[in-house]
C-alpha cells in the first residue's frame, strides 16, 4: 500500500509539472487504488492451513456457496487423500535420499577399513605397538522401517442412492403386495398359489382394484381410482424410504469424512515427524562420510611416517627401543584410529531414530580431527 501511495504522489507531481488536466490525474489515481483493492481481496481470499500445509481458497463474502452434505463429505475425503498423498510422497523422497547417503557412507567405510585402517594397524603391529581396538558395544544398525504410526488409508464414500433405490423398490413391492392381500382378505377371496392361473388372477383384478378404490372415499369403488391409489401408495412409500435412506447416509458420510480428515491430519503430523527424523539421519550420514574422508587423509599421512620409522629403525624385537618422536607418532596414530573406529562401529540408528551414541561419536571424531589440524598449523 505504501508503494502505491508513493507512486500516486509521484504521478501527481509529474503531471502537475506537465500541466495536465485534473481529470486525467484523478482517473489515474482511481485506477491505482482499484488495483490495490483487488490485490488485497485476492490475498484475503487465499489462506494456508497451518497444520496440513494445503492451500485453500475461501469464497468472497458476496458469493454464496451452497453445498449439500454429500458434496461436503466428498470434499473432505478429497482433502484427506491430498494430505496422505503429499506426506507419503515427501517421506518416500526422503527415504531415497537417506538410502543414497547410507550407500555412500557404507562404501567409504568399507574402502577405509580395507585400505588405510588396515595398513595402519598392520604397521603398528610390526612396530610392536599394542593397539587398543574400540570395543563395539552394539551391532551396526541402519533402520528406517520403525514408524509408530499405523498404516492409514482413506476410503471413498458412496451416496447410498443405489442401495436406497433397491430398498425403495422392495418396499414398494411389499406395499403393493400388502394392499392386494388386504383387499383379498376383505373380499373373502381365497387364492391357492398352486392352482392359480393367469386367467384366474385376471378375474380378481377388478374386484381388488375396486375395493382399493373405496380407500379414496369412492363408495361404489372404481378400478381406475384403485389403480391410482395402489400406484401412488407404492411410490409414496418408496420415495419416503429412499429419502430417509439417502438422508441418513449423507449424515453418516459427513461424520465419517470429518473423522477421516482429523485422522489424516494426525497421520500427516506423525509422518512429518518421521520425515524430520530421517532428515537428521541423512545429515548425520553425510557428515560422517565427509569425516571418513578427513581421517583417511591424515591417517595416510601417518602411514607414510610409520613406514619411514619401520624402514629406518626396523621391526620391533625385545631389545628394540624406538626414538621418543617415533613413539609419539605411534600414539597419535592410535588416537586417530580410535576416533574414527568409534564412529564407524557405532549404530547410526536405534529403533528407527538417530542414535545419540553415534552423534557423540561423530562429535568426538570431529574434535580429534580439529585437534590434529591445530597442532599441525599451530
Amino acid at each position: 500500500m505504501d508503494n502505491s501511495k508513493e507512486e500516486i504522489d509521484k504521478i501527481v507531481k509529474e503531471k502537475k509539472s506537465e500541466s495536465p488536466t485534473e481529470e486525467f490525474i484523478e482517473n489515474r489515481v482511481d485506477e491505482l487504488q482499484n488495483e490495490e483493492e483487488k490485490k488485497r481481496e485476492s490475498q484475503s481470499n487465499e489462506q494456508i492451513d497451518e497444520e496440513s500445509g494445503i492451500k485453500k481458497v475461501e469464497p468472497k463474502s458476496t458469493e454464496i456457496v451452497k453445498k449439500n452434505k454429500l458434496s461436503e463429505a466428498k470434499e473432505l475425503i478429497k482433502n484427506s487423500k491430498e494430505l496422505l498423498s503429499k506426506v507419503e510422497t515427501e517421506v518416500e523422497e526422503c527415504k531415497v535420499g537417506v538410502s543414497k547417503a547410507a550407500e555412500e557412507f557404507d562404501k567409504a567405510k568399507r574402502n577405509f577399513n580395507n585400505t588405510t585402517f588396515k595398513n595402519s594397524k598392520m604397521l603398528l603391529e610390526k612396530l610392536g605397538f599394542d593397539y587398543s581396538s574400540y570395543d563395539e558395544a552394539e551391532p551396526f544398525e541402519l533402520s528406517l522401517d520403525k514408524d509408530d504410526s499405523e498404516n492409514f488409508s482413506v476410503k471413498d464414500i458412496n451416496s447410498g442412492k443405489f442401495t436406497g433405490f433397491i430398498l425403495a423398490l422392495l418396499v414398494a413391492l411389499a406395499t403393493v403386495g400388502g394392499l392386494v392381500y388386504l383387499a383379498l382378505s376383505k373380499l373373502n377371496i381365497k387364492i391357492d398359489p398352486k392352482t392359480i392361473t393367469p386367467e384366474t388372477a385376471m378375474e380378481h383384478v377388478d374386484p381388488v382394484l375396486n375395493w382399493i378404490g373405496t380407500l379414496g372415499g369412492h363408495t361404489g369403488g372404481n378400478s381406475m381410482i384403485g389403480a391410482i391409489i395402489l400406484g401412488f401408495s407404492a411410490l409414496l412409500v418408496a420415495w419416503l424410504v429412499y429419502a430417509v435412506r439417502v438422508y441418513f447416509k449423507e449424515n453418516k458420510n459427513l461424520q465419517i469424512a470429518k473423522q477421516t480428515l482429523e485422522k489424516s491430519k494426525d497421520y500427516y503430523l506423525t509422518k512429518k515427524e518421521h520425515k524430520k527424523e530421517m532428515q537428521k539421519i541423512d545429515s548425520h550420514l553425510r557428515e560422517a562420510t565427509a569425516e571418513v574422508g578427513n581421517f583417511e587423509a591424515i591417517l595416510n599421512e601417518k602411514v607414510g611416517t610409520l613406514k619411514r620409522i619401520l624402514h629406518i629403525e626396523g621391526e620391533f624385537d625385545e631389545d628394540k627401543e624406538y626414538h621418543p618422536s617415533s613413539k609419539k607418532i605411534m600414539r597419535e596414530t592410535e588416537k586417530i584410529m580410535q576416533g574414527i573406529e568409534n564412529l564407524l562401529n557405532t549404530a547410526i540408528t536405534k529403533e528407527g531414530k538417530l542414535n545419540s551414541k553415534s552423534v557423540q561419536a561423530l562429535s568426538n571424531a570431529k574434535a580429534v580431527y580439529a585437534d590434529y589440524l591445530a597442532r599441525i598449523y599451530d
